[in-house]
C-alpha cells in the first residue's frame, strides 16, 4: 500500500507532466496564431490546478520575461525587420505601463479581477468570432502601424496586460487586423517580436513585490512553451486562421462561463 509521501510524490510528478503538456500546447497555439496564449494558461492554472489568480498571472508574466517567442520569430524574420520602429515603440510603452496595470490589479482584489478577467475573455472571443469587424478582403493590406497609434496600443495593452497577466499578442493581433487591416503574417510577426524582450518587466516588479510568482512553474512552462512555439509558428505561416479563430473564440467564451460559475458558487 502506498504511503502518504509516495502519494504526494506521484501527485507532484503528475502535476509536472500536466504543466509540461500545458506549456507545449499553449506554445504551439501561440506560434500558430501569433498570440501569447496567456488567457488559456492562466485559466487552466486557476480552474483546473487550483492556483491563486494573482499567482497564475504573476507566474505567466514572469515566464514572458524570457525570449519565449524567439523560435517563432526566426520563421518570420523578414516581416520583423521591416517593423523595427513599431517593435521598439510597442515594447517600451507596454513595459512601462504594465506596472500600473499590475498595481491596479492588487488594489481591486482577486474576486474583482476574476470577474473582469472572465469579461475580457468574452470580449476577446467576440473580436475573433465575428468577421464583420474586419475590413473587406479587397481593401489593400498594410504592413506598418503609424507610430502614434503604436504608442497608444502599447500603452493600452500594457495596462491591460499587467492587470490580467496576459501578453501583447492576444490583444494586439486582433487590433492590427481589424483596425488597420494589417497583413496576417506582419501582424503575427509584430506581436511575437514585441513579446521577445522582457516586455512585462513593469508588471513583474509589482507581482514580485507581492510574492505572487511560482518560480518552479515559471521554468517548466517557459521551457515547454519555447520548444513548441517554433513548430506552431512554422505551421501557422502557411495556414488559414479562419476556422482556428472560431474555435479559439468559442473556447475563450466557454472558459469565461466556467469562471463566472466558479465565482457564483464561491460566493454562496
Amino acid at each position: 500500500m502506498l504511503t502518504c509521501p509516495q502519494l504526494r510524490q506521484i501527485y507532484n510528478m503528475s502535476a509536472i507532466i500536466i504543466y509540461i503538456l500545458l506549456g507545449l500546447a499553449i506554445g504551439y497555439i501561440g506560434g500558430y496564431a501569433g498570440i501569447g496564449g496567456a488567457p488559456f494558461m492562466i485559466a487552466f492554472l486557476v480552474l483546473v490546478m487550483g492556483v491563486n489568480q494573482f499567482t497564475a498571472q504573476g507566474t505567466v508574466l514572469t515566464m514572458m520575461l524570457g525570449p519565449m517567442s524567439l523560435l517563432g520569430i526566426i520563421t518570420m524574420k523578414e516581416e520583423v525587420k521591416s517593423q523595427w520602429k513599431s517593435i521598439v515603440i510597442g515594447v517600451l510603452s507596454y513595459a512601462f505601463f504594465s506596472y500600473f496595470g499590475a498595481k491596479w490589479a492588487f488594489e481591486l482584489g482577486e474576486l474583482s479581477i476574476k470577474k473582469y478577467f472572465a469579461l475580457l475573455l468574452i470580449i476577446i472571443g467576440l473580436m475573433q468570432l465575428f468577421p464583420q469587424f474586419s475590413k473587406p478582403d479587397h481593401i489593400k493590406k498594410t504592413t506598418q502601424i503609424p507610430p502614434l497609434w503604436m504608442l497608444i496600443i502599447g500603452m493600452a495593452t500594457g495596462i491591460i496586460g499587467g492587470l490580467f497577466g496576459i501578453g501583447a499578442g492576444v490583444l494586439m493581433v486582433p487590433t492590427f487586423l481589424m483596425l488597420f487591416n494589417m497583413h496576417k503574417n506582419h501582424a503575427r510577426a509584430l506581436s511575437l517580436a514585441i513579446l521577445l524582450p522582457p516586455v512585462s518587466l513593469g508588471a513583474f516588479y509589482k507581482y514580485f513585490e507581492e510574492n505572487a510568482i511560482d518560480w518552479k512553474l515559471v521554468v517548466i512552462l517557459f521551457i515547454s512553451y519555447f520548444i513548441a512555439n517554433y513548430l506552431g509558428a512554422k505551421r501557422g505561416s502557411r495556414a488559414s486562421l479562419g476556422n482556428f479563430k472560431k474555435i479559439y473564440a468559442l473556447l475563450l467564451i466557454g472558459i469565461a462561463i466556467v469562471y463566472f460559475l466558479q465565482i457564483y458558487f464561491q460566493s454562496k
